[in-house]
């Protein structure tokens, strides 16, 4: 389950011919390429989903180069998709199309009625790509590594306890790890399944030197990176291409027991921009495509049928496009205040936070960045989440003139012939947004709040910049002024699995991350409600006080959410069990049912 972004050539195995002019023109040939390994394992999981035919190579995009091929680190769009999921596996799993847990390396679990105590069994008879066998060990490892504060996992927060303590588990044999807990944790089989496996035969040793930042790097040689996933990695050219290849050793077999996954090869280009990804796939070098831009979902639903594919419409998307801005009080590495004094003073006053989501047209944005297609938002959960949204929060209806009162009420306003505001200490009120270089329509939308702000005497200027940049300026060199950003809601998209994102001190609550405090009294009730919300176990109990929060969160803005797009996704026809889904990844998320055709 996925929680809501250079380096050496690989050695390189050559690919039967997948045509990069033309996508993937060779078809299944009933033959395992590269074939499997091993017997089947005895617990091997039944996939239920039609069967399929072997062979053949599937055409994707990145927008980035994966940043590590660490998923225990991984917070970055790019790795995290080809990461969790491809490459590595978890105890549990979720199925996007019904929306619930299922079976992943574990086979069962049983969790008591206090919901303190739970037990996992796993899968017998199962090895890594490698051929290494998989046992409880790397279980514990993995335990070990993701606990630790000094590796910083994001998953480490969903199993952190009010009063900051982590579960206790140990093994039970050679098959079983048991967890006990302090505290109930409503959603502790998504906690599970956010840890994605790595082996430790491999790694372990780099870990006990402490030395676990320098692995599974871009740089990292691919026999190094055994998995547990239908995938493992043949080559990576950065800039270029990521290659995959089936895991020989892959644990799950179709109804007539044959082994999955199906189609022999993955091949990921890497593509900045998204028009550009359409035109590829119009053009028949791509084969799916996660993401139909806003602006070319017409004319791609114009060729459907030279091209031989579907535009496939998902519904409203569970992500977010945000504007935030930098409240970090503390310093860089110079010495130097990470934000100019008197911008934080704006940035960190509510009601300055405020004038700016009156101030900016979100049903301009859809109208002219989403070509019509999206929802206004007015805080973290989109309405495609039936079970989260509320609709019981602050509003912010397109209104100038409310934003420059509020800006008043706080000693920021016009002066007699200037076009830009001053506040009470005469500075200009002047910012940059940083954006994705590789996104226009957030470009388009962070252009047209440039637009609006100059209506109430604000000058924002638009800076758009590589995702690596972007990435390195949230969590690491916190070098900026204004972002236009959005969030990848998490599968499941439970508020438990943004509780790193929603929680004041979280590591991004980009607002400010791992403050320590002192907080404020909004954010404190704020971090109550969301530790609240994961403790509870009734479902109505949790819509409650995440509800309550997302009122705080509303009124208070940490960041001023946007709009959600309409989601569009596309595939060749010819691309069996494709079941696409809002919900990441997307077209692929059930990879080792995915075949050809013809």
């Amino acid at each position: 389950m996925k929680i809501a972004v250079v380096g050496l050539f690989f050695s390189i195995t050559m690919l039967p011919c997948c045509a990069r002019s033309r996508g993937n023109v060779n078809g299944p040939n009933g033959v395992p390429n590269p074939a499997f390994q091993g017997k089947v394992s005895e617990d091997a999981y039944v996939d239920e989903s039609n069967p399929g035919n072997y062979g053949g190579t599937l055409v994707m995009t990145l927008p980035s180069n994966p940043r590590s091929f660490n998923p225990i680190t991984a917070i970055d769009s790019s790795t995290i998709w080809v990461t969790q999921g491809l490459i590595y596996k978890a105890l549990v799993d979720y199925d996007n199309s019904e929306q619930h847990v299922i079976p992943g390396l574990a086979k069962s679990w049983k969790g008591s009625a206090d919901g303190l105590d739970w037990s996992f069994s796993i899968r017998r008879g199962i090895n890594w790509s490698d051929g290494h066998p998989f046992t409880a060990d790397d279980v514990i490892f993995n335990l070990e590594l993701v606990f630790d504060p000094k590796t910083a996992s994001p998953s480490r927060s969903l199993f952190v306890q009010s009063d900051g303590s982590l579960p206790k588990y140990e093994r039970e044999g050679d098959s079983e790890i048991r967890f006990h807990l302090l505290e109930p944790n409503a959603e502790f089989l998504i906690a599970i399944g956010s840890v994605y496996l790595i082996p430790k035969h491999k790694w372990e040793d780099a870990y006990r030197r402490q030395d676990f930042a320098r692995t599974l790097t871009v740089e990292t040689g691919p026999r190094e990176m055994a998995g547990l996933g239908p995938y493992r990695v043949v080559s990576f050219t950065p800039d270029e291409r990521l290659v995959l290849e089936r895991n020989p050793f892959f644990w799950k077999i179709d109804r007539q027991k044959k082994r999955l996954p199906y189609i022999d090869r993955i091949v990921f280009e890497v593509v900045p921009d998204i028009n550009t990804m359409a035109l590829r796939f119009a053009a028949g070098e791509v084969d799916m495509l996660y993401l139909v831009p806003p602006e070319s979902v017409e004319s791609l639903k114009r060729g459907e049928q030279k091209g031989d594919y579907r535009v496939l419409d998902v519904g409203v998307s569970f992500n977010t496009t945000y504007l935030l801005f930098n409240q970090d009080t503390g310093t860089g590495n110079d010495g130097r205040p990470r934000v100019e004094p008197f911008k934080l003073k704006w940035f960190r006053n509510k009601k300055f936070r405020q004038a700016i989501s009156y101030g900016v047209d979100r049903g301009g944005m859809i109208r002219t960045a989403l070509d019509g297609r999206g929802l206004p938002l007015y805080s973290f959960a989109s309405p495609a989440n039936k079970t989260w949204y509320t609709d019981t929060t602050a509003k912010y209806p397109y209104d100038p003139e409310r934003a420059k009162q509020l800006l008043n009420e706080i000693g920021i306003r016009l002066r007699a012939g200037e076009t830009i505001a001053r506040d009470d200490q005469g500075h200009q009120v002047k910012f940059t947004i940083y954006t994705n270089a590789n996104r226009p329509y957030r470009i388009n939308i962070a252009t047209l709040i440039r637009s609006n702000l100059s209506r109430i005497g604000i000058e924002a200027e638009v800076q758009p910049v590589d995702a690596d940049l972007l990435t390195d300026k949230l969590s690491s060199t916190r070098d900026f002024e204004a972002l236009v950003l959005g969030w990848q809601t998490g599968a499941p998209p439970d508020p438990v699995v943004s509780k790193n994102v929603l929680m004041p001190g979280g590591d991004q609550y980009y607002a400010f991350p791992k403050q320590t405090g002192p907080f404020t009294d909004w954010e404190e009730r704020l971090r109550q409600l969301i530790a609240q919300n994961a403790t509870e176990m009734e479902l109505q109990a949790r819509q409650k006080s995440f509800w309550q929060a997302m009122q705080i969160w509303s009124e208070n803005l940490p960041e001023i959410d946007l709009v959600a797009s309409e989601y569009f996704v596309a595939a060749k026809n010819r691309i069996g069990n494709l079941k696409p889904s809002a919900l990441p990844t997307y077209t692929y998320w059930n990879m080792e049912e995915l075949y050809f055709t013809r």
